[in-house]
């Protein structure tokens, strides 16, 4: 490492979870030595400081040598955080946490799978934060973690109870294997008070306490502190786990270690008797059956509780919930009635170290290997209190579902629960308000941009439910509902469609059209249809839906106003933008009404109405509005989500089509880069930005980037969208101007051939962007000399043009420009000059007569139309 008092020293960002120094912590010594070595900067047998892990079995101590690592080393780093790593959603709450910590630039809580990336390249950029030190504890395996490491960076610690680091990873790691005797006794002593005060010699030892009776020799002999010690370290295995929990009995009963030894024995017998094959320490499963003896039934009741919920950190809010008391059995209604019962029942769980607290947090949490221990004991020796209790769990995580999916307040509430739903096996439940709960978490999980988090929750519970609960039963279909959803978000577009068509004739046939379950899907049913393309499937859907949520809610119920929202993307897709307009008008007046200027509700519609008026030809109103709603979002600081990097993306859009290339050149670019750091290079979303920006750098005249931009465009959604989907077909028609303008019109037409063909399929002849394909390639015909064909094909475009969009659009101008230049080379100049003189007519009464492409007309130049992609 660098000097520590390097002068440009941040102040240390420390994590809460990091566990609390042990002021009992003993050898371990060339574990931590090796550690260090490994770590260390200047170590030359591991250039770049790979990743660390701590491997052994469970109650061997790896959690507390990566923490005492922490302790000592912490005035070298600027930031210190630990990982809970055993669950992949508890990593990504993590690095959350630590972004909204890190104050990262663009950071966004409500995405957590950005925000995770985001952390990530953060720390591997070694800023704002240079040196720093990760650990990731009780990582199930390599696979669990390998994907959320840094790249290099900084330090990272992974303890684990795999051994396989090397085959998965290659690396070595760090085995940690039982104590030494001499630190199992180092350690007995410095935690057990009576051995503590003991002498230190062995022989006989006035006043010791050996077997409960002063002066007295115990029953195998021992004549002093150190041999009481060796004893037991010897019967304990060694463990360390084992030695703090005997450490623990001892200390707070009193009892002698002789009379312990005793106790432990006749339980080791007991526990050696059955066959249940025990997966952890023997003698870890034995210290716990002493402890439990001694305790209180409140306290046992509470300790059985939690072992039937996750082993991570459980927050006080979530079990001391008095309204549900009455379902809980005895004693456990009356522990969990009350904070300050709760509370008693808890530090004596703690005395006996079968429990860890956290103050500062207020949770508790149990060991893991101890937690596997109770569990498995409780479902063998009484199945029927194993059942209750887990029942109870269930029923504390149903009750603590605040109901409300959008209300971002309610993010941490479902963060409670969501690491308890599968170890506790809430997922298995047929309580319906236990599966009500799994249902928002899965909704909850995607609308909060944790996509693959609410997949890896939701799809193999819809599995476990269609076996359990049937194909057809209510709450298995609501669930289908969300899992299709999160596939949509994910990217996984066919997969979700087929799932909702699915769901959709379930749900009609089983509970009708006005069943809220239905309706819920139906809505988005049209969001999925217009991802594949199928925009005329996509209206009739919508249509068919308007007036049903108008009966079924009201006009301007929320729900309804987004159907009517649909029907205007449906018609602007359609091309058919008079009537978006009139949806889009009805709906932001609603929308202000009820919502205000500044929601999201009202924005969106703004959003739809600007892209309306550009469709239409009315660039500056277009430009005004979306200028109007960029700086709304500016001002509140609104999370760059999918809908404010839409608005960047339109926003540039907007100050092309008005003439302000230079700027819509800066403006696209920013939109791209903000695309490809949030959502990645290969979103769908992220590729219509690029297609946009194929038409910048071309005007910028960048035609080398234009070029390479539009083929990765066109690769990228032929992969993600599909070779024949109409924005793809769209980048394709914006690369072929490209060629053309770098003298290869050949190749333009090729594109430009294939854009129109599939154009004409998807979405009809006399479609904006068939029109605006038909027009370039038009102009790639006359590059390549067949000046007839160039002439017939733009007399089709003028035609269909005029009749679209009417005489004063700019689509309808460019066309005229570019006819008339095709009618002279085809040797009718009186006809070329009657439309060159209403062109030039129609540019001067238009709202932007100095337009760079009414300039370039009247110079007698080939006007280009870039296609914007459609809005699905």
């Amino acid at each position: 490492m660098e000097d520590v008092a390097r002068p440009e020293r941040r102040i240390t960002l420390w994590g809460r979870e990091i566990p609390f120094r042990n002021r009992y912590f003993t050898g371990r010594e060339r574990e931590l030595a090796e550690l260090r070595e490994r770590l260390a900067e200047s170590s030359t047998a591991l250039v770049g400081q790979p990743p660390q892990p701590v491997y052994g079995m469970g109650g061997i101590g790896k959690t507390e040598i990566a923490a005492e690592y922490a302790h000592r080393h912490s005035a070298e780093y600027d930031l210190v955080w630990w990982i809970r790593a055993e669950q992949e959603e508890t990593i990504i709450n993590a690095l959350v946490a630590l972004g909204r910590k890190m104050a990262l630039p663009g950071f966004r809580a409500d995405d957590r799978d950005y925000s995770a990336r985001l952390v990530l390249a953060a720390l591997a950029g070694r800023e704002p934060y240079r040196h720093w030190l990760l650990i990731y504890d009780n990582a199930e395996s390599a696979a669990a973690v390998q994907n959320y490491l840094p790249a290099g960076g900084g330090h990272v610690i992974i303890t684990s109870r795999d051994r396989h680091w090397r085959r998965a990873m290659n690396l070595d790691g760090i085995e940690v294997t039982e104590f030494d005797p001499e630190e199992t006794i180092a350690f007995l002593r410095r935690r057990v008070t009576a051995l503590a005060e003991a002498p230190s010699t062995a022989g006989p030892a006035t006043g010791a306490t050996i077997d409960g009776a002063t002066g007295a020799t115990g029953a195998t002999g021992m004549t002093g502190a150190a041999d009481a010690a060796a004893e037991l370290a010897r019967e304990l295995g060694n463990l360390p786990l084992a030695a703090e929990h005997a450490a623990a009995y001892l200390n707070e009963t009193g009892t002698g270690v002789a009379e312990y030894l005793d106790l432990f024995r006749r339980n080791a017998h007991a526990l050696l008797a059955s066959a249940v094959d025990i997966k952890y320490p023997q003698s870890v499963a034995t210290t716990w059956s002493v402890s439990r003896s001694r305790i209180s039934d409140e306290a046992d009741a509470l300790f059985k509780l939690l072992a039937s919920l996750s082993a991570e950190p459980i927050s006080e809010e979530l079990l001391v919930q008095p309204a549900v008391t009455h379902g809980l059995p005895e004693p456990l209604d009356r522990v969990l009635s009350s904070v300050t019962t709760f509370r008693r029942a808890a530090r004596e769980l703690g005395r006996y170290s079968l429990l860890k607290l956290d103050g500062v947090r207020n949770v508790v949490q149990l060991h893991r290997v101890v937690q596997a221990v109770t569990k498995d004991r409780m479902a063998r020796e009484d199945p029927e209190a194993a059942r209750r209790f887990r029942e109870a769990a269930h029923l504390l995580l149903a009750a603590s579902d605040p109901g409300s999916i959008e209300r971002e307040g309610n993010d941490q509430i479902y963060q409670r629960s969501l690491q308890h739903l599968v170890p506790s096996g809430a997922v298995e439940s047929a309580d319906p308000r236990v599966r009500r709960l799994v249902i928002n978490q899965v909704e909850q999980l995607y609308r909060r941009g944790g996509h693959q988090e609410s997949l890896r929750l939701g799809e193999p519970t819809l599995e476990l439910w269609r076996g359990r609960f049937g194909v057809d039963d209510k709450q298995t279909l609501a669930l289908a509902v969300q899992v299709s959803n999160a596939l949509r978000f994910s990217g996984r577009w066919e997969e979700s469609l087929r799932l909702q068509i699915d769901n959709l004739e379930r749900l009609r046939a089983r509970f009708g059209e006005e069943d809220p379950v239905y309706l819920g899907c139906a809505r988005v049913h049209g969001v999925g249809l217009r991802l594949l393309g199928r925009y005329a499937d996509a209206l009739r859907n919508d249509l068919e839906l308007l007036p049903i949520f108008e009966r079924e809610f009201r006009a301007d119920h929320p729900h309804t106003l987004r159907i009517r929202s649909n029907v205007a993307v449906s018609l602007r897709c359609l091309g058919r933008f008079e009537e978006a307009l009139r949806h889009d008008e009805e709906t932001l007046a609603e929308r202000l009404r009820i919502f205000g200027p500044v929601e999201h509700p009202t924005l969106s519609s703004e959003f739809g109405l600007s892209r309306d008026l550009r469709g239409l030809g009315r660039y500056e109103d277009s430009l005004d509005l979306i200028r109007k709603i960029n700086n709304v979002l500016d001002r509140k600081d609104s999370p760059w989500n999918q809908f404010r990097l839409l608005v960047a993306i339109d926003f540039g859009v907007a100050l092309r089509r008005a003439g302000f290339y230079e700027d819509a050149f800066a403006q696209g670019r920013k939109a791209l880069g903000l695309h490809q750091s949030i959502l990645g290079k290969e979103h769908r979303q992220t590729l219509q930005s690029a297609t946009n920006l194929i038409n910048d750098h071309r005007l910028h005249e960048d035609l080398a980037g234009a070029q390479r931009l539009g083929e990765e465009t066109v690769l990228g959604l032929e992969k993600v969208a599909g070779v024949d989907h109409p924005n793809t077909l769209a980048a394709c028609a914006n690369l072929a101007i490209v060629l053309r303008v770098r003298n290869n019109p050949g190749g333009a037409r090729r594109l430009d051939e294939r854009a129109v063909e599939g154009l004409r399929s998807a979405v009809g002849d006399s479609h904006i962007s068939t029109l605006i394909a038909m027009h370039n390639l038009a102009s790639d015909l006359a590059a390549l000399g067949e000046v007839r064909e160039a002439r017939r094909l733009g007399e089709t475009v003028l035609e269909q043009s005029l009749a679209l969009h009417g005489p004063g659009h700019p689509n309808t101008l460019a066309a005229m420009a570019n006819l008339s230049l095709d009618r002279t080379a085809d040797g009718d100049p009186d006809a070329a000059r009657r439309l060159r003189e209403e062109m030039l007519d129609g540019y001067r009464r238009s709202p932007l007569p100095d337009h760079p492409d009414a300039r370039l007309a009247a110079q007698y130049g080939r006007v280009n139309l870039g296609i914007e992609p459609m809005n699905d």
